[in-house]
């Protein structure tokens, strides 16, 4: 009941009325009709009572179950599911005895109500990029797509959006026959562009890739044409890799940026046919032409559809081509692009109407009891990388890619004008209406006036950003981090919750198959759990998840004292200001500049550098002072700039940090103690095995610039940014009260810092690992593990997590919080059976390096009848860049124990490298190429007991004849530690050889078992597996003999501890040696046995 009558449609008055209602103190109320009410946009009521005087409307439980609906109760809230798909259709709030739950009366009870088929079925249209009603409707009859249900499309109306966009002149019959029979068989190439307004980022081109086969399209943006020939190279070599198929023929105009000496090269060595069209011809290259202006009219009509700035086209234009490949645009090919590319239906379901308002969960701000929950934005497309929304935040003026987001798609209106004029773009809004089509032709088709020359085409703002004034402040707006959590729901707007598990598979551009749909109850869809789940887009690689380009602080003239935003003693900001400077751009930089001068005209990197500087001001790193006498040394600063990347090599966000030139401190004045534990890798194996066995899942957190927690007790002064002076105190210094980057007392400061906090806290240092801590609580125990700022904990109690999480954030700033995935170059995949340890990103990186991704494979690392010696007369090979090649392998080696060997061999020739030790690298290198997904497996195993294994090659070392150890250390059946070490002295026996490698082992072993005791494991006998008797009979009996005489005593180490029980050497067969492969070079069989059983294996064959 309720008693609005705005709210009710098919109203039916009483002649009289026939009821009362009685309310709280007594008051009545008559019923005075019954009508229908619209509570979302497919859910009506009937029979709702209108009630004089009532103030409230009331939601009948019995009403929701009659129309299909099934109510949950919680304790804080209710869920209204739809009973046939289990969708949430809303959810209401706990207010004090009733639930209450809101809704847009304007939008939802209104409009709405009055929506039928025909209606949805044009909101479908706005939906998918204004595509026509009759390709709809073949799509919903042919079963094309998913997502659409009880939609009529029928074309009663007329579109003025399309009108718009669309008008043109009549066309020529096209082309029917499809003359390719598979996908990249035939590319079609065009680029278009530039536009004669800016773009957001500077990216005025675009380059549009078609396959022929499937019209399945690419959209790239480059901001100059010289790029085109990189960016196409790049996409080939990505596109036969995905989809295992060679790429034919590529069909272009004779533009330069396709008739080129780079480009031809990488065809012709590929074998790929380049085939142009006639000059003036532009037919013979139609199908990339006609592209071009589908994507730019759809593109038209979506900006005019809310009249969108001109500074959103680039994300029309990427939505459109995301929009299209899901469509069936040619009824010839009887099936959607998307389909005939991937053998999967798309999902349409997660689409909404492109410049829609909507609105997004504020996680990021600590908001008060009764401040808004959310923030006002506008819909621009779909995540690059992520199963997320791209929106444009209106409240700090950038474009965010977001989970946690409602849409009013009813609403025609933005409500406060988004006016991005004064970032660069000239024209208003309407001007692109007027604007035709040859604007965004191809630039051999538009048209040419000889009144302009080349120098009147409007350039970006990004690329003439001037070089920053010199300021004291750092005050600037902050970056804001994605926003994942629950749904939220918004007063006064109709919203739809967004629901993108069910439609993961039809949101990439290279997806293998559809991921499984699960419920939202049964686990958080994959980009929650995610952040950094490889989903390219359509082809525009709009790579950052959120970007924000923000006002330069400087000195301004005189202002009204309401439009200053930031302090009095800061360089003013005003409200003007921040409107010149919101042109957010949609881009991050994926190119690192060599030098501060060209970072500080960079956008991105500026943007950075600023967001770097704006940290120390939150963290009260220093302050401004004038400079000391000369008795204090002042510390020059540097700008570090480097891309962050996620497992699968995406960049997530430029980082620039300011280090301090600590080289020139001087010991005893600037600095006292300098040693800060790191976390070995044989500690975090070991994390990942427990965490493996006991089913729990590990997590890991970055704290945010961490050096800057720690205080410092020297007094130390440091020399003002580069690019950042101070224009009224330039002979001013900084003085730290907490330590910077580059420091020697940076590291021992924050490491001091975050101990005294964990054992503050409750935890426990470890006994033998000091980044190892530990916490019981109630018989549960939480494990963390440090390595300088990034942390990994966990605990088979989950609210133990939690809490602990909480407890960080709350303290320190944090840019990464999730599950464990990625940490220091290792890929981390968590499995309910176990744990998968890989660096597949590192080794793609080291072959695009060395450029041997497209190598010959080799089936073993090293040769078995190969012989490495200094080769005196050889041909010298740069020893830098073998060094650099054999630190890269060494590092690759903390997943890969199977090249443990050869990488050894090689780097014993790191003084003096001729050719023969390069060629022997690059057998390595070989290797990987034919096994580049191999890993670490940790299963979860019903033992976790400790075991080693130790073998040694007796007089492996033809040159100086000593022997080669080899050790493995085992929990349960995962592989944890591993070592091959040439021996420091010349063995005379087998015996002695294998009972030196013995008693290194033993070591490795004797510090795992202490380890484990943080753990609350105690191994009181650790068993060492030995294949040589004679080595265990010395080690058993202290008998002195011409076999063991001149021994070192250090190697009686073991003994000692077989005596005492510590360690129990037994013997093992020689073919069950699992240390055999750190000892010598193997034959193929026999490699690929000991992989099998060392738990080196790929995770596909996984069982």
């Amino acid at each position: 009941m309720t008693g609005d009558s705005n709210l009710l449609y098919d109203f039916m008055q009483a002649i009289r009325p026939y009821m009362s209602i009685v309310f709280g103190g007594g008051s009545k109320g008559q019923v005075i009709g019954l009508g229908k009410v619209a509570i979302t946009n497919d859910m009506s009521i009937a029979n709702v009572m209108l009630v004089q005087s009532l103030q409230y409307h009331l939601l009948s439980v019995r009403q929701l179950a009659s129309v299909g609906y099934d109510t949950l109760f919680g304790l804080t809230d209710v869920k209204v599911f739809r009973r046939d798909t289990l969708e949430v259709a809303f959810v209401g709030e706990l207010d004090g005895n009733l639930y209450t739950v809101y809704f847009s009366k304007e939008s939802t009870f209104h409009t709405t109500c009055l929506m039928a088929k025909a209606d949805m079925g044009w909101l479908w249209h706005r939906r998918l990029a204004h595509v026509g009603m009759k390709n709809l409707q073949n799509l919903l009859n042919g079963n094309h797509i998913l997502g659409l249900t009880n939609v009529s499309f029928k074309k009663d109306r007329v579109c003025s959006a399309c009108i718009a966009g669309k008008q043109h002149q009549s066309k020529h019959p096209p082309k029917n026959i499809v003359s390719t029979s598979r996908p990249l068989e035939l590319l079609h190439v065009d680029l278009f562009g530039p536009p004669s307004w800016a773009s957001l980022g500077g990216k005025n081109y675009g380059l549009v890739i078609v396959d022929y086969y499937s019209r399945y399209t690419w959209v790239f943006f480059v901001k100059s044409k010289d790029e085109t020939k990189i960016t196409f190279i790049d996409f080939a070599k990505q596109a036969q890799r995905k989809f295992d198929k060679d790429i034919k023929a590529v069909r272009s105009d004779n533009g330069p940026e396709f008739k080129n000496y780079t480009l031809e090269e990488f065809l012709s060595d590929e074998g790929i046919e380049h085939q142009y069209s006639a000059p003036y011809t532009p037919q013979q290259n139609g199908v990339a032409e006609r592209k071009n202006r589908t994507l730019v009219e759809m593109a038209r009509s979506m900006l005019d559809e809310y009249k969108s700035p001109h500074s959103f086209s680039a994300e029309a234009v990427n939505t459109a081509c995301h929009a299209s490949n899901r469509l069936l645009l040619r009824s010839i090919l009887e099936k959607t692009p998307y389909e005939l590319l991937t053998g999967n239906k798309p999902n349409v379901k997660y689409f909404r109407v492109f410049g829609c308002k909507c609105f997004i969960l504020n996680k990021r701000e600590r908001l008060g009891k009764f401040q808004s929950k959310t923030t006002e934005g506008i819909f621009v497309g779909y995540g690059s990388n992520s199963h997320a929304y791209r929106v444009y935040n209106k409240s700090i003026g950038c474009v965010i890619e977001t989970y946690d987001v409602t849409f009013d798609e009813f609403n025609r209106s933005h409500g406060e004008k988004v006016d991005l004029n004064d970032a660069g773009e000239e024209d208003s809004p309407q001007d692109i209406l007027n604007m035709g089509v040859g604007a965004l032709l191809p630039m051999e088709q538009r048209p040419h006036d000889d009144d302009e020359d080349d120098e009147s085409i409007s350039h970006p703002q990004g690329s003439s950003l001037p070089v920053p004034p010199q300021y004291t402040s750092t005050h600037i707006m902050p970056v804001v981090e994605d926003q994942v959590g629950e749904h939220v729901s918004h007063p006064d707007h109709t919203q739809e919750q967004v629901d993108l598990q069910e439609v993961d598979q039809s949101m990439g551009m290279f997806d293998d198959e559809p991921q499984h749909v699960q419920r939202e109850e049964e686990y958080l869809p994959p980009h929650i759990n995610d952040p950094y789940a490889e989903d390219v887009d359509d082809g525009n690689k709009v790579e950052p998840r959120e970007t924000l380009t923000s006002i330069m602080p400087r000195v301004a003239g005189r202002v009204d004292i309401d439009q200053i935003l930031t302090g009095v003693s800061e360089g003013r900001v005003t409200r003007k200001q921040l409107t010149n400077f919101c042109a957010h751009f949609l881009f991050v930089s994926s190119t690192v500049p060599h030098r501060v001068q060209d970072a500080l005209c960079d956008n991105d990197w500026l943007l950075a550098m600023q967001e770097e500087l704006n940290s120390f001001t939150r963290n009260e790193v220093w302050s401004l002072v004038e400079r000391p006498t000369e008795e204090h040394n002042v510390i020059g600063t540097k700008w570090i700039l480097k891309n962050k990347e996620d497992e699968n090599g995406t960049v997530l966000r430029n980082k620039a940090s300011l280090v301090a030139q600590g080289y020139s401190q001087v010991e005893g004045l600037d600095f006292g103690e300098t040693f800060a534990p790191v976390a070995r890798l044989e500690s975090i194996r070991i994390l990942l095995a427990y965490a493996a066995f006991n089913g729990f899942t590990l997590h890991q957190m970055d704290v945010k610039s961490a050096f800057l927690n720690g205080p410092l007790q020297e007094e130390v002064y440091v020399s003002q940014p580069p690019g950042f002076v101070d224009p009224h105190h330039k002979d001013h210094v900084y003085k730290l009260h907490k330590a910077l980057y580059g420091l020697k007392k940076a590291p021992r400061a924050w490491y001091d810092h975050l101990k005294k906090f964990l054992l503050d806290d409750g935890f426990v240092v470890g006994v033998i690992d000091p980044t190892l801590f530990t916490k019981r609580e109630n018989g549960d125990l939480i494990l963390c593990q440090i390595y300088v700022d990034d942390i990994i904990f966990g605990s088979p109690n989950i609210h133990l997590c939690k809490k602990f999480a909480a407890s960080m954030t709350k303290t320190f700033e944090m840019s990464l919080n999730t599950d464990l995935k990625f940490f220091l170059g290792f890929q981390i995949q968590q499995f309910q059976e176990g744990i998968f340890l890989s660096q597949t990103k590192y080794l793609k990186d080291i072959l695009e390096k060395i450029d041997m991704t497209n190598a010959k494979p080799m089936k073993t690392p090293m040769a078995t009848d190969v012989v490495l010696n200094e080769d005196t007369n050889g041909i010298r090979f740069d020893p830098s860049t073998y060094r650099s090649m054999i630190g890269s392998l060494l590092y690759l080696c903390a997943s890969r124990p199977d090249i443990m060997l050869s990488v050894g061999i090689c780097a014993r020739f790191q003084a003096s490298p001729r050719e023969s030790h390069h060629t022997a690298v690059k057998h390595i290198l070989r290797y990987l190429v034919h096994t580049p997904k191999l890993g670490l497996w940790y299963p979860k195993d019903a033992k976790f007991d400790l075991i080693g294994y130790s073998d040694a090659d007796w007089a492996g070392d033809k040159v100086g004849r000593k022997s080669t150890s080899g050790a493995c250390q085992f929990l349960g059946c995962s592989l944890v530690s591993w070592s091959s070490k040439k021996q420091n002295c010349v063995s005379l026996s087998t015996a002695e050889a294998e009972y030196i490698a013995a008693a290194s082992c033993a070591t490795q072993l004797l510090w795992m078992r202490q380890t484990l005791k943080d753990y609350g494991i105690t191994y009181r006998h650790v068993p060492l597996l030995c294949d040589n008797e004679s080595a265990i009979k010395i080690s058993e009996n202290p008998i002195d003999h011409p076999r063991t005489k001149h021994i070192d005593i250090r190697y009686h180490f073991l003994r000692d501890h077989v005596q005492k029980g510590d360690i129990d050497i037994t013997h093992v067969g020689t073919d069950m040696q699992l240390a055999d492969i750190f000892t010598k070079p193997l034959s193929v069989a026999r490699l690929c046995q000991l992989r099998r059983e060392l738990g080196i294996l790929e995770l596909d064959n996984i069982s």
